[in-house]
């Protein structure tokens, strides 16, 4: 079946009364840097255009853990209007970085060096069979730091960060959603995400 790109809806809008809805994330995200993903590997589903179905790494590279703690970190999205194209969204991460210690503090000044992020993270919200586990923020155009503030009398010495979308550059669409299968097409595969997720996406 092609995807409908018109702009028309195509199935109803249903509310899971079982899988109601929840705020936040889990504490830990992966970030990647955008020139580390292997573009021709990494696949998006054929039938759905918000269905990442598989992250590729290129050789030797590998995602790196930002570590939360409760609601530290978190992630949106909004629409962006356009008056003469297809509307896109913005996407948003805030981070904290705890410890303002040296180690940290190389990793947070090489945020502000330009590069591109992807950034996966995991929902406390589910869903069914937890196939909305995982979301991946900034797949297409990649997001960039906005902010990064640190105060000595302010959230405890700690660094708060903004990574997103570029004015100009936004994403094609809301976040994707990070998800496959097993050969039987059920929603087994959380696990697998999940050790992917763990292991920062590098494959064994």
């Amino acid at each position: 079946m092609p995807v409908d790109c018109t702009g028309h809806l195509t199935a109803d809008i249903a509310f899971d009364c079982l899988n109601a809805p929840v705020g936040g994330i889990e504490q830990n995200v992966v970030l990647i840097n955008k020139d580390d993903i292997d573009v021709t590997a990494t696949t998006v589903s054929a039938d759905n255009r918000l269905q990442v179905t598989h992250i590729q790494l290129k050789t030797g590279k590998t995602g790196y853990k930002l570590e939360g703690v409760k609601q530290s970190n978190g992630k949106a999205w909004e629409l962006v209007k356009k008056e003469n194209a297809p509307d896109k969204f913005k996407h948003t991460f805030s981070g904290v970085i705890f410890n303002p210690s040296l180690t940290n503090k190389i990793q947070a000044d090489s945020l502000a060096k330009g590069g591109k992020y992807v950034v996966v993270v995991e929902q406390l919200w589910k869903g069914a069979g937890n196939k909305d586990a995982f979301e991946v923020l900034g797949f297409t155009a990649g997001l960039e730091l906005t902010t990064m503030t640190n105060s000595s009398k302010e959230n405890d010495n700690m660094i708060m960060f903004e990574l997103a979308s570029a004015d100009g550059f936004e994403e094609t669409t809301m976040p994707k959603t990070y998800y496959f299968a097993d050969e039987d097409d059920q929603p087994t595969g959380y696990a697998e995400r999940k050790t992917l997720f763990t292991n920062k996406f590098v494959e064994a």
